[in-house]
């Protein structure tokens, strides 16, 4: 089978490449100045069933060339901004295959460009500058589809099982929608909510920073987005997908997203109640998403609601509110084996553990955007955020040293809370001069957390026939509080019409304050009230900075550069307040950037990126006091600690052809990290926490860190109707730390690959693939305890829509992990299916579904990394049933609209993101 279907990737990658042989070629110009136009957009319609073959752009000489072409009746379309558009029509021919048009004229006229882009003639996918534009109408998804399943479809896009979304190599971090934001930062509340038929075009964005943004000077700081923009008739109206369903085992799952949008003014509201291991937002407890692929795993019970609002008024005044506040409830039953290689000394630990946890979480974000007068802008975000999570954590342990071994149990109970607010003022000028600005920003964030956790943990030491007890019964009482500023000021000066100069000067306070109280139990007051010392402590840290700086801006037509320099003065006041003792660090670091971009086309570039910045360690790195909650571990801090100083160089090169939607992306980041915090770990010989780990956070040098990506996406059926997608990456790391005063050089390294088809068909909707991988670390003080490991899945995804309006649709994924310790090699298959069938005018959807139908959902996972393998298994959510039933609302213009006769004739058939028990869930 292996065999088999590597014959079928090989001629598949064949067909692919396989070029027919017809062309088409010209020049676009001026009629004016008979001057070339570069980026003038060219598409090609086939005359004999009016499809549009595809789109490309002139190059900066006007010339374009289009291969790939059968023999038939076509028409060119050239259109650029400003310039009446205007059509050649030609004909390819066995005997005559290559056909040049010579040079197209585009004549004065003021019209816009959407006057060309005409529905029947608009491409799959546009390039832009800075942006990669999809038309969501070319890209066919099933019924109740969410935004999640649309970019799945999409090249160059990847969506894993937990839901993060990278796009050309990069993860996604945030989501707009019609340019505006969508619950602050955080991308799932869009990708698995907004339903699919609202889209017009998804826009993958190479953002700009806000200083950029503003300046106009590109300073090389970059952040891949997403950007929503919604049909011009879902722009005024109510629309969204309802969903409630009940199964065996009395699983649930029930959601709801409701939107208003009446031109700028947006109001989104969304809600989720399930115990199906669903949760369609970010930051929370994880849920055993991806069987037999790591992760948190356990059971959820998952309460979830939030609404955003946005508006822009006609003083171009620009506010956005939103507020998501959830409660997740998670079980985990967790199983692991770690090895520890203390040099000549390997250590055994092996946990059950039962962990249950209650957390709810409160989330508000505030913007306004504001005109203070026509150079002048004020924005103030603002966030706040609270937390309270309870814990109750049951373990039953063995640790073998060989000589001897350590029976024990721990019932640890946890309560913490945790408010948090920040706030970010940034005020803009610009001046009268093109390219002088100054922009002052002020940055605040405060978190406190209060925690109490109970330790009840009682050990048997075992050592030939001598049997020794230990009782560890502890309340302790820890309270944090941080207070961070920073203060950037940056002014810009034009130097010429390409070269500007930029400095900046940057403040920034750092105060954070950890109280540790730790009390034994008292057996004569039966109160936690004796206070012991050795695990007490108060200390505060506090960091002041100070950074000047410039940098040089060159902005051509093909390329543009940025070079800069920083100076950081840190200056370090480490206080023991306990001990009485006051350490004091004062250090310069030299920061240097550089970026150089280079355009080859509107459609092909290369970009180099350096970054050179200093990381600062932890108040929990830096006090210096024992914690003994871990069952295995007792980590202290290190005042003694040196900021890290990170060396970054990231290669990025993509092309995308656009008439062809052939692309081509590929990310290298090489990283050198020098005073890297790293542990040194040593065997406890003696006392009450003889056996456990010391471990002790120090500076070490000689680590380094790289990784590439790469992402082919061809096409293999014209129009876009079946692409062929490849993806390969590696990552090399160099660690160094010390273990029992030893020191251990940990070489680890990783390849994955990954082949998928995916198909745009009416009715048939199908995705199949194969993803493996393969992992190695090498340990430099115990190689004989040298590790790799390996990942081998293929999956299939399929259903087909019969007469009716009946769809059946069966996902099928295979797992084998191998390679990984004694019981923790898995072999399993996880099945979903359902069977649905509208009613309603296609409005409602009922469906009966099946999660893991042969019941053989596993949880594993193996980490390598230092001197620790360590091997993982967990609950997972396993075969359930479900009837649910999903209601699209669509009242636009006060009007109830039917699917059929939304814009793009219904052309995004959805998919079943909203609704229950379907899609790629793997629980």
């Amino acid at each position: 089978m292996k065999q088999l279907f590597t014959l079928l990737l090989m001629l598949l990658s064949f067909i692919a490449y396989a070029q027919t042989p017809g062309s088409v070629s010209g020049r676009v110009v001026q009629s004016k100045d008979k001057n070339p136009i570069d980026y003038a957009s060219i598409a090609i319609k086939n005359l004999s069933d009016s499809s549009t073959v595809g789109a490309i752009s002139t190059g900066e000489d006007g010339k374009f060339i289009f291969k790939g072409l059968k023999p038939g009746n076509y028409r060119l379309y050239a259109a650029f901004l400003g310039l009446k558009n205007t059509n050649k029509d030609f004909t390819i021919t066995a005997e005559k295959t290559e056909i040049n048009l010579g040079d197209i004229i585009l004549e004065g006229g003021a019209i816009d460009l959407q006057t060309v882009e005409i529905k029947a003639e608009i491409p799959p996918i546009i390039v832009k500058k800075d942006t990669l534009e999809f038309n969501a109408s070319s890209f066919k998804v099933v019924e109740n589809a969410v935004v999640e399943d649309l970019l799945k479809k999409l090249p160059g896009v990847e969506v894993d099982k937990a839901g993060t979304v990278k796009a050309q190599g990069e993860t996604i971090t945030k989501v707009k929608v019609d340019g505006k934001e969508f619950f602050g930062n955080d991308p799932l509340l869009a990708t698995k909510n907004l339903p699919a038929d609202m889209i017009d075009k998804i826009q993958i964005i190479d953002e700009l920073s806000d200083q950029a943004q503003f300046t106009g000077i590109d300073d090389g700081t970059r952040t891949k987005i997403i950007n929503i923009t919604t049909k011009k008739d879902k722009k005024n109206g109510y629309f969204g997908n309802s969903t409630a369903g009940y199964g065996s085992d009395d699983r649930y799952d029930i959601n709801a997203n409701i939107n208003h949008f009446n031109q700028d003014k947006k109001l989104s509201v969304v809600a989720q109640f399930n115990n199906v291991n669903k949760q369609n937002f970010g930051g929370g407890l994880g849920g055993g998403n991806g069987g037999g692929s790591g992760g948190r795993g356990g059971i959820t019970n998952t309460k979830a609601a939030g609404f955003n609002f946005n508006d822009t008024y006609t003083d171009e005044t620009e506010i956005s509110l939103s507020y998501f506040v959830n409660k997740s409830d998670n079980l985990i039953l967790r199983n692991s084996v770690t090895q520890n290689l203390l040099g000549d000394v390997t250590t055994i630990f092996n946990n059950n553990q039962t962990n249950n946890s209650d957390r709810l979480n409160h989330r508000l974000n505030f913007m306004v955007d504001t005109k203070l007068d026509s150079l002048t802008s004020l924005r103030i975000q603002s966030n706040l955020g609270y937390t309270n999570n309870e814990s109750v954590n049951s373990s039953i342990y063995t640790r073998d040293y060989n000589t001897y071994k350590i029976n024990g149990s721990q019932t640890l109970r946890n309560h913490n809370t945790a408010p948090s607010i920040s706030n970010n003022i940034l005020l803009r000028k610009k001046f009268m001069r093109r390219g002088r600005t100054l922009s002052l920003n002020l940055n605040t964030n405060i978190n406190n957390n209060d925690a109490d956790n109970y330790n009840n943990n009682p050990e048997t030491r075992i050592e030939g026939n001598v049997i020794t007890q230990k009782i560890t019964n502890q309340f302790n009482d820890q309270e944090s509080e941080s207070i961070n500023q920073n203060t950037r000021l940056v002014y810009t000066e034009p130097l010429g019409k390409t070269l500007s100069l930029e400095f900046n000067y940057q403040n920034g306070y750092n105060h954070n304050k950890s109280d540790r109280f730790t009390y034994n139990f008292n057996p004569a007051t039966l109160q936690y009230d004796l206070l012991d010392q050795t695990f007490s402590n108060s200390y505060e840290n506090t960091i002041l900075t100070n950074t000047a700086g410039f940098s040089f801006n060159k902005a051509a037509k093909k390329y543009n550069w940025n070079v800069g320099m920083a100076v950081q003065n840190t200056d370090r006041t480490n206080n023991n307040i306990t001990r009485g003792f006051v350490l004091k660090q004062n250090v310069f670091n030299y920061t240097p950037s550089a970026m150089f971009r280079y355009n080859f086309s509107n459609s092909k570039r290369l970009v180099f990126n350096y970054r050179g910045r200093t990381n600062q360690p932890t108040i929990q790195q830096l006090q210096p006091i024992p914690n003994n909650t871990n069952t295995q571990n007792i980590p202290v801090g290190n005042p003694d600690l040196k900021p890290e100083f990170d060396n970054t160089l990231r290669i990025a090169y993509n092309t995308f052809t656009a008439g062809k939607n052939r692309s081509l992306f590929v990310n290298l980041n090489l990283t050198q990290t020098s005073n890297k915090i790293a542990n040194s770990s040593s065997l406890i010989q003696s006392g009450p926490d003889q056996g456990k780990l010391a471990i002790l956070p120090v500076n070490v040098n000689g680590v380094y860190a790289g990784s590439i990506s790469s992402s082919l996406s061809l096409p293999i059926m014209a129009e876009n109707k079946l692409n062929f997608h490849i993806n390969v990456g590696g990552n090399y790391d160099r660690d160094v730390n010390f273990t029992n005063s030893l020191k251990n050089i940990t070489n680890s390294w990783s390849i994955s690959n990954g082949y998928r088809l995916v198909s745009n068909l009416d009715k048939l909707d199908l995705t199949a693939g194969v993803n493996g991988s393969i992992n190695r670390a090498t340990y430099s003080v115990q190689p004989n305890s040298n590790t790799r490991f390996y990942t081998f899945s293929p999956n299939i995804s399929v259903s087909y829509l019969f007469p009716g309006n009946i769809r059946w649709y069966v996902d099928a994924d295979y797992n084998q992990n191998t390679g990984r310790g004694e019981a923790f090699d898995t072999y399993f298959t996880l099945v979903n299916s359902y069977i649905s069938k509208q009613f309603f005018n296609n409005r409602g959807t009922f469906k009966a579904s099946v999660n893991d139908l042969l019941n053989e959902n596993q949880g594993v996972s193996r980490t390598a990394n230092n001197n620790t393998i360590q091997d993982v298994s967990y609950n997972v959510l396993q075969r359930y049933f479900m009837f649910s039933f999903t209601y699209s609302l669509n009242r636009m213009g006060g009007k109830n609209r039917s699917r059929g006769s939304e814009e793009g004739g219904g052309r995004n058939r959805g998919g079943n993101g909203g609704g229950s028990g379907g899609g790629r869930q793997r629980n």
